[in-house]
């Protein structure tokens, strides 16, 4: 049976099973070997890179050209966005936590952020790193293959495979200290889906890849550092929630990105209608 390579909607098939494959292969070899907390940084961001690696290769070996990567700059706006939707999304959920009494605002002291400045300049150069090398996959060559190849719901199927590419690490790979790690696996999911509505959407509209590269990185900054290391530094009475309410994997993401995407679209219609009628 001949398969029609120059086809998008194929393309974007075999970059599925492709990706899933080889990512999946080296999560299993973190698993088996002790997890992620026996592995340092490095690995992790070696594995993010793995999308836009794979995505390079197959353009190459399918001929499919970089144009529809989006390699053009954007208007800075939206660079505005993709730092100004992370940062306010962990601004409310800090406050929501420490409403509920899972962590308090603490800063740390000035000496302390001095001996962390290192530490914190390796995870925004290693998270820039990691965050460009699944962009490039998952929005520079995933989603607009799907939504040139007709994908129903392109959006919602980049973010199913997204979320899969996840899950055997945060199942399996000790990522989280909890007894639950499939039902953190299930929510940690539901916010991978909410949070590429946002991603796709800023990469959709401004063209460039490199705004959802820096959406990535500013999401894994304040969410993952930021936040949980430089301010909500006091543990709560009800602190064994953070993981699966508050924190990167909890709930609360999927529900804040959820309604950030809907407020996005809300806005953007409102602009539209709003052009629409001064052009009468």
């Amino acid at each position: 049976m001949h398969i029609d390579v120059s086809s998008d909607r194929n393309q974007a098939l075999i970059f599925i099973v492709s990706v899933l494959a080889i990512s999946w292969s080296f999560e299993a070899f973190i698993i088996v070997n002790g997890g992620v907390r026996d592995f340092g940084p490095l690995w992790i961001v070696a594995l993010m890179c793995i999308p836009g690696v794979l995505s390079v290769m197959l353009r190459f070996i399918l001929k499919s050209g970089f144009g529809d990567v989006g390699f053009r700059v954007g208007k800075g706006r939206y660079y505005i966005h993709a730092i100004a939707v992370p940062l306010l999304l962990a601004l409310l959920l800090g406050l929501l936590s420490a409403a509920f009494d899972i962590r308090k605002f603490s800063l740390i002291s000035p000496e302390e952020l001095i001996q962390i400045t290192p530490v914190l300049l390796s995870v925004l150069g290693l998270g820039l790193i990691g965050a460009f090398g699944e962009e490039l996959g998952w929005r520079g060559f995933l989603l607009p293959k799907m939504m040139s190849g007709g994908f129903k719901k392109p959006y919602l199927a980049c973010g199913l495979v997204w979320a899969s590419w996840h899950l055997p690490l945060i199942a399996f790979g000790n990522f989280y200290q909890t007894n639950s790690a499939l039902l953190m696996a299930l929510i940690y999911g539901l916010g991978i889906i909410a949070m590429n509505y946002v991603f796709s959407e800023l990469r959709v509209r401004s063209g460039s890849v490199w705004i959802a590269t820096i959406a990535h990185a500013a999401h894994n900054f304040f969410f993952q550092f930021a936040f949980p290391v430089l301010l909500l530094t006091v543990p709560g009475s009800y602190s064994e929630l953070w993981d699966v309410v508050a924190g990167d994997t909890g709930l609360c993401i999927a529900v804040l990105y959820t309604a950030a995407y809907l407020i996005f679209r809300h806005v953007l219609r409102r602009q539209r209608a709003c052009k629409d009628r001064n052009d009468v």
